[in-house]
C-alpha cells in the first residue's frame, strides 16, 4: 500500500510539469522503468544497488559500461524522448482544477512521506504514543537510513522506487544538515605525520594477519556461578583484553566498521554505516595493507547482500569477498545449515586455511562467523550439553543457554584446530580473535538479574554490556603487551595490530594512535580521557570528529590524500 502511495504521489507531482495525462503516465513510467533497468544492470555487473549519488558518476559509468549496453540505452532513451515529444504535441492541456487537485494530493502525499523518512518513520512519536493508528504501519514506511538488512534485500521487500525515493531523501538530508570539512583542515591532521613510520624490528617476511570476529562471542560466566568455567580453554589461554564493542545484542556490521576504518559509531549517532554511508572508496586497514603488497580477503559464511557487504568490502579496499555463495554450491548448501538457519563455521575456517595457502603473498583475512547467531530457541548442536542448575531459570532459558554455550565451545574448538594447522605454516602469522557483541539472550538476562534495574537495561551505560573477549595468537614472538589492557575500543584496535605485526604506521593510523594516546575510548558509555595525555585533548577530539565527518558525510579528502599516494 505504501509503495502504491509513493508511486501515485510521484506521478501526481510529474503531472504538475505537463498538465496532460498520457504524457505524464508515459514519462513517469519511462523514468521508473529506466531506473529499475539501471539498478538491475548495476547489480549484475557490480553487485551493488543504484543510489542517488551514482548520478555523479555518469562519465565513469559510460567509460566502464559495455558498448552494447551503452548503445541499447542511448537508443532506447532517444526513441522514448521522440515519442514523448510526439505525445506532448498531440495532447491538449487539461483543466486547471485537475492541476490544483494533483498539486494538493502530491504535495500532501510527498510531504507526509518525506516527514516520515526524516523522522525515522515517526519513531519518536510512536515511542510516546505506541497505540496510535499510525504506529501500526510504522515499519511499512521505507526508511533506508534506519535499514539493517542492506539495499538489495530492501528492494526485494519494498520495491525499487520506494527504496530510491527514501535514499534520495536521505541524501538531501545529508546535504542540508551536515557540513563539509575543508581539505586544508583534513590535510592538517596528517602534516605532522607526513612520513610513514618504519617498522621497529622488521621480520624477514611480512606476517599473515587473520582477524576473526566471532558471532556473539562473550564470556558467559559473567551471568553467574552456575555457568561452567572451562567452556573455551584455548581462547581463555590467549585472551589478552576485552574488546569494547559499539553494539549490544546485534549490529555486527558496526563493529567491523570500527575495526576496519577506526572511525566511530557513537559520534555518528549509531547509524549503520554499511547501509547508509559507505557508497564510495574509503580508507581502511585493507586499503593500507593492500598498498604494502598484502592480498586482502573478507570472509563471511552468510549471504553476500546482507549489510551491503557485497559492495562495502570493495569500497574498503579488499581484493575479494568470499561469501556463503562462494563457499559451497547452492545444491549442497542445505547440508551446512543448522536448525537456527545459519551456516556452520566449519565452512569459514576451511576457507581461511585455503586462502592462507593460496598465494605466496602475505595475507590479510577478515573473517566473520555466523553459526552461533541468535535466536537460540533451538537445538542446533544437540540437547543438554550443559545442564545448568540455577534457581528461577525457566526451561526456555535453559534451552537457550545450552545452545549458546555449546556454540561458544564449538568456536573454541574451531580456533584450536586452526592454531594447530597454523603452527605448520612457515610464514609468520598473527590471529586476532574477538566477539562482535554480547548475545541477544532476552529472558536469560532477566533470570540471572544481569541488569540491576529496568533503567540500566534500557540505558546500558556500563562497559560490561559491551565487552567481549579479545584473544591474540602468533606462531612467532610479538609484543603481546600492546594488547594487555582492560578494554581496547574497536576503533583503536587497528594501530595495535599493525604495530604488533611490526609493520610501519601510515599517517592515518599515526593520527588514530595519537587520539588513542589521549582517549582510551570514545563510546556511548563515556568518553574516557587518559590522565597522561600530552596533547590539547579537546582539539584532538574535534579533529577526530572532523575526520569522521569528512569520510562519511563530506568530500572524503582523507581517501584522496592518503590512498592514492
Amino acid at each position: 500500500m505504501i509503495s502504491v502511495l509513493i508511486n501515485y504521489a510521484l506521478i501526481s507531482f510529474i503531472y504538475l510539469l505537463f498538465r496532460k495525462t498520457f504524457i505524464t503516465l508515459f514519462f513517469s513510467q519511462f523514468i521508473f522503468l529506466l531506473l529499475i533497468f539501471i539498478n538491475e544492470q548495476k547489480e549484475k555487473y557490480l553487485s551493488a544497488s543504484l543510489v542517488p549519488s551514482d548520478f555523479l558518476l555518469i562519465k565513469e559509468t559510460f567509460i566502464v559500461a559495455p558498448w552494447l549496453l551503452k548503445f541499447s540505452v542511448l537508443t532506447g532513451v532517444t526513441l522514448c524522448i521522440a515519442l514523448m515529444v510526439f505525445l506532448y504535441r498531440k495532447e491538449r492541456l487539461e483543466k486547471k482544477r485537475l492541476f490544483f487537485s494533483n498539486a494538493l494530493l502530491s504535495l500532501l502525499g510527498l510531504g507526509f512521506l518525506i516527514s516520515a523518512n526524516f523522522s525515522n518513520n515517526f519513531g519518536h512519536f510512536c515511542q510516546q504514543s505506541p497505540q496510535s493508528w499510525l504506529c501500526k504501519y510504522q515499519q511499512a514506511f521505507p526508511n533506508t537510513r534506519g535499514d539493517w538488512i542492506g539495499d538489495h534485500l530492501t528492494i526485494q521487500k519494498i520495491g525499487f522506487i520506494p527504496f530510491f525515493f527514501s535514499k534520495s531523501i536521505d541524501s538531501l538530508n545529508t546535504q542540508l544538515f551536515t557540513e563539509n570539512i575543508p581539505e586544508p583542515t583534513i590535510k592538517a591532521l596528517y602534516t605532522t605525520f607526513s612520513q610513514t613510520t618504519t617498522a621497529t624490528s622488521p621480520t624477514e617476511q611480512q606476517p599473515n594477519i587473520v582477524m576473526i570476529m566471532s558471532e556473539a562471542h562473550w564470556d558467559a560466566r559473567q551471568l553467574g556461578k552456575s555457568i561452567p568455567q572451562n567452556i573455551t580453554p584455548t581462547l581463555d589461554r590467549y585472551q589478552t583484553a576485552s574488546l569494547l564493542s559499539p553494539s549490544f545484542g546485534g549490529g555486527t556490521a558496526n563493529v567491523e566498521f570500527e575495526v576496519l576504518t577506526s572511525l566511530n559509531i557513537y559520534l555518528n549517532h549509531n547509524e549503520l554505516m554499511y547501509v547508509s554511508k559507505l557508497k564510495r572508496p574509503t580508507y581502511s586497514l585493507a586499503t593500507y595493507l593492500s598498498s604494502l603488497g598484502y592480498d586482502t580477503t573478507a570472509m563471511h559464511n552468510n549471504g553476500k547482500f546482507f549489510f551491503n557487504r557485497n559492495s562495502v568490502y570493495t569500497n574498503l579496499g579488499f581484493n575479494r569477498f568470499t561469501s556463503l555463495e562462494n563457499m559451497i554450491s547452492s545444491q549442497d548448501r542445505a547440508k551446512y545449515i543448522n536448525q537456527g538457519g545459519w551456516a556452520t563455521d566449519e565452512l569459514l575456517y576451511q576457507n581461511i586455511r585455503s586462502q592462507l595457502t593460496h598465494t605466496k603473498q602475505p595475507q590479510f583475512i577478515y573473517a566473520i562467523t555466523v553459526e552461533n547467531h541468535f535466536s537460540y530457541n533451538d537445538d542446533r548442536y544437540g540437547k543438554d550439553h550443559f545442564n545448568i542448575k540455577q534457581e528461577g531459570l525457566s526451561d526456555a532459558s535453559k534451552r537457550q543457554l545450552n545452545t549458546y554455550l555449546t556454540g561458544l565451545q564449538r568456536a573454541d574448538q574451531h580456533v584450536t584446530k586452526l592454531i594447530q594447522d597454523l603452527k605448520q605454516v612457515e610464514r609468520p602469522t598473527i590471529v586476532i580473535f574477538f566477539g562482535d557483541h554480547l548475545p541477544s539472550l532476552g529472558q536469560v538476562y532477566d533470570d540471572y538479574h544481569f541488569f540491576a534495574s529496568e533503567q540500566e537495561k534500557a540505558e546500558k551505560k556500563d562497559v560490561k554490556f559491551f565487552s567481549t573477549p579479545l584473544a591474540v595468537w602468533s606462531n612467532y614472538p610479538i609484543d603481546r603487551s600492546l594488547f594487555q589492557q582492560k578494554n581496547i575500543a574497536a576503533h583503536f584496535l587497528a594501530p595495535k595490530v599493525l604495530t604488533a605485526a611490526q609493520l610501519p604506521l601510515p599517517p592515518y593510523y599515526q593520527f588514530i594512535q595519537e587520539v588513542n594516546s589521549c582517549y582510551s575510548a570514545i563510546h556511548q558509555t563515556g568518553v574516557e580521557l587518559n590522565p597522561e595525555c600530552k596533547y590539547p585533548h579537546p582539539q584532538l577530539l574535534n579533529q577526530y570528529k572532523d575526520l569522521n565527518m569528512d569520510v562519511l558525510n563530506g568530500k572524503n579528502h582523507t581517501y584522496q590524500l592518503l590512498a592514492k599516494k
